[in-house]
């Protein structure tokens, strides 16, 4: 059988996305398993593998970019390196559309950067429904503690009670179900959902949001023959270890389903983008410009992204 070929959009230059890609590309356990190959300019692998005293990797794995000169400032919010790695995207997108590659697997961005180059996106997720078309995705936090997705991703804490409609929980529950099913072969996919407020809304003292938008939609799912149930509330779920009861959760905002998710994956979960015609998946750090340049960046979140969309390849 032929190895999964993977393409790695590089990130921001500035981050630790390149120090991260030259040492993916410099494992030779992970060159035996996979074809593996980065979108990033030739100037900036130059740069890390000469500030780092890295081996530079072979040239056959590396898509260049020779549109996009660029010299690197280590830790710093630049236009020119939001432009780079959007780019790395638009490549790593349209050739996994043309099926050259199998699967994309993304490295961090800052969002910043990204907006200083006119790219007026809050992130990876939306820039690349945009790119392909899609009408709805959903962020899949996946490690194998925990598998967990926000309704609301990249909005301030005052906007998720109106944005959290009863048809944006249903349509983003049914996807999460459909990819339970079809991508990751759940047979029968146990979902929980997590309450907005303190105690559920502890009979509306705290809030009705619950009973307004939440159980409605639960109730309905769970007509339809949908193994949904809740709302938790968030606190006692997790302190009980109620989450091993399910296959997936859906939390109702970005903080309330990542901070769970990265202590219980500690450094080896995975995002996966449900919903779009290619197979996309990152690791769950971020652009660490504080460390950019000190070659103490860490591999494991992306190893295991790369796992994840190999795993994904095969059913």
């Amino acid at each position: 059988m032929s190895k999964p070929k993977i393409v790695i959009a590089s990130g921001d230059p500035n981050g630790i996305g390149p120090e991260i890609a030259i040492k993916i590309l410099n494992a030779k356990g992970l060159a035996a398993q996979y074809d593996i190959k980065v979108i990033i300019p030739s100037s900036v692998i130059e740069h890390y593998c000469h500030s780092l005293n890295l081996p530079v990797p072979d040239k056959k794995k590396i898509i260049d970019i020779p549109d996009l000169k660029i010299r690197v400032k280590e830790g710093r919010i630049d236009k020119k390196a939001g432009q780079v790695a959007a780019e790395s995207i638009r490549i790593g997108v349209e050739l996994c559309l043309r099926r050259n590659f199998d699967a994309l697997v993304t490295l961090p961005i800052s969002k910043k950067s990204f907006n200083l180059a006119g790219f007026d996106f809050p992130g990876h997720t939306e820039y690349l429904k945009a790119l392909t078309g899609c009408e709805r995705t959903i962020m899949i936090m996946y490690s194998k503690q925990l598998v967990i997705t926000p309704v609301t991703i990249h909005i301030p804490l005052r906007k998720v009670t109106s944005e959290l409609e009863k048809s944006v929980l249903k349509s983003n529950l049914l996807l999460l179900h459909k990819t339970l099913l079809n991508n990751f072969k759940v047979k029968s996919p146990k979902i929980a959902v997590l309450a907005i407020n303190p105690h559920a809304g502890d009979g509306g003292l705290h809030g009705s949001e619950e009973k307004t938008k939440l159980e409605p939609v639960i109730k309905e799912l769970r007509s339809e023959g949908i193994d949904v149930k809740g709302p938790f509330p968030a606190d006692g779920f997790f302190g009980n270890v109620t989450y091993k009861d399910f296959d997936a959760v859906a939390g109702a905002y970005h903080d309330q389903a990542l901070i769970p998710f990265k202590i219980l994956s500690e450094g080896h979960g995975v995002n996966y983008t449900a919903g779009l015609p290619i197979i996309r998946t990152s690791p769950t750090h971020g652009t660490a410009f504080d460390i950019a340049g000190k070659n103490m960046a860490k591999i494991e979140s992306t190893i295991e992204a790369i796992k994840l969309a190999a795993k994904l390849i095969s059913k």
